[in-house]
């Protein structure tokens, strides 16, 4: 058993330097300022100006919306048109999507109809495309709940532009409007995955934004894909790495994510329904993650256990100070995360939420396993492997989680 927890301590040790290590650099690179060797490539010169269609499905008005749509109407790209798209006339966001029609004329709003047989994300998504005329050249897909840095556009499409790829993926921060455990807590949760994001080989859309060649999704079959999916993006990113066509992630394409007064409850739901995406979209991933579970909270219990233990004087002295050495360092790790945001956080409560992001990502996972549906925005969805929608039910508005 001392083998066991020696061994799983090192091996949660080395996985998180190995990740920081590795991935720092992809994340500092989404900052505002920038080091000098991290200058952009999208200043430099381009060979043309494709045209480009921002198609972004939405739902409800939230107070956050009108800031984060308003920043993707602005960018400052040549020749782009944006294409806002909700199910129906009733939907809260139509009379946001409307005033600010008036102010852009380079957006139109498309009312895409109830979905049938895929989310009704992808419902939204595949109306917008097919509405599009025969000169767009680039697609790019953009949750409505994020705010766009006045480059992102350019960023997210250069290496499209340039022939340098045929798919690309930006991601998103959260900015913090507090310092509550859950509010960082899930801020670090999204800086786990913005790290993981950094490893090309094993990289797909994910994160808020997604830029693909128009010519590329018709001629792969996306249409297809998403239309019977409960989820945009990793489907495609799966369907495309068929044909040999890796994600190319774009570290200074990044979106911010405005977050204050986060609960516990917000949080659970959230990761967990990230969880169940992998579930049933990455099958094999989610059964290999019972594995991370234990090297991420094992270890952790184990050694406080030791630590209390020594000083009960039923635990021998030197297992004990291992383990609080243990302790010591994935505490220092836990710190140096810190460094991978632009604006500093207060320490303690940061480390709280270090090792509460530890502990909700756990118990997330193990609720997958009792969880068949997936919820979001009033409609659950019953999906079966690969994510292929089996069954929509709609919520009574009375029913809604407020």
């Amino acid at each position: 058993m001392t083998a066991l927890m020696l061994a799983s301590m090192a091996l949660e040790i080395a996985l998180l330097l190995i990740l920081l290590i590795h991935s720092r650099q992809h994340v500092r690179r989404s900052f505002p300022i920038r080091d000098p060797g991290g200058s952009s490539p999208a200043s430099g010169a381009w060979p043309a100006y494709p045209r480009v269609a921002l198609i972004v499905p939405l739902t409800g008005n939230s107070p956050e919306m009108e800031t984060a749509l308003q920043s993707l109407l602005n960018q400052p790209y040549p020749d782009y048109e944006t294409v806002l798209v909700t199910r129906d006339l009733e939907d809260p966001a139509t009379p946001l999507v409307r005033a600010l029609l008036a102010h852009y004329p380079h957006s139109r709003h498309i009312v895409s109809g109830p979905a049938a047989g895929c989310s009704q994300k992808n419902h939204n998504i595949l109306a917008g495309v097919g509405a599009l005329d025969d000169s767009v050249e680039i697609l790019v897909f953009c949750d409505s709940t994020h705010q766009a840095r006045s480059n992102f556009l350019r960023e997210l499409i250069h290496p499209l532009a340039t022939g340098a790829a045929v798919l690309t993926s930006g991601f998103h921060r959260i900015i913090p409007g507090d310092a509550r455990v859950p509010t960082l807590g899930m801020l670090q949760t999204v800086l786990t995955l913005h790290l993981l994001h950094g490893f090309a080989a094993i990289a797909l859309p994910w994160g808020g934004a997604t830029a693909i060649l128009r010519s590329v999704f018709h001629h792969c079959g996306i249409a297809g894909v998403l239309g019977r999916n409960v989820l945009d993006d990793f489907p495609l990113g799966q369907r495309l790495l068929r044909f040999g066509i890796r994600t190319n992630p774009v570290a200074t394409a990044i979106l911010n994510t405005p977050l204050a007064g986060q609960t516990m409850r917000g949080w659970n739901t959230w990761l967990t329904r990230q969880m169940l995406y992998a579930k049933y979209i990455m099958p094999g991933a989610w059964l290999a993650a019972a594995l991370a579970v234990w090297v991420l909270a094992g270890p952790i219990l184990l050694a406080v256990l030791a630590g209390l233990g020594g000083v009960a004087g039923l635990v021998d002295p030197p297992l004990a100070l291992i383990s609080l050495g243990f302790l010591l360092t994935l505490t220092a790790i836990g710190a140096w995360c810190r460094t991978l945001i632009p604006h500093p956080a207060p320490l303690g409560p940061w480390l709280l939420a270090f090792y509460a992001n530890i502990f909700m990502a756990c118990w997330c996972y193990i609720k997958t396993w009792r969880t068949g549906t997936i919820a979001w925005r009033g409609i659950s969805y019953r999906v079966t492997w690969g994510g292929r929608v089996r069954e929509i039910i709609l919520t009574p508005e009375s029913e809604r989680n407020p």
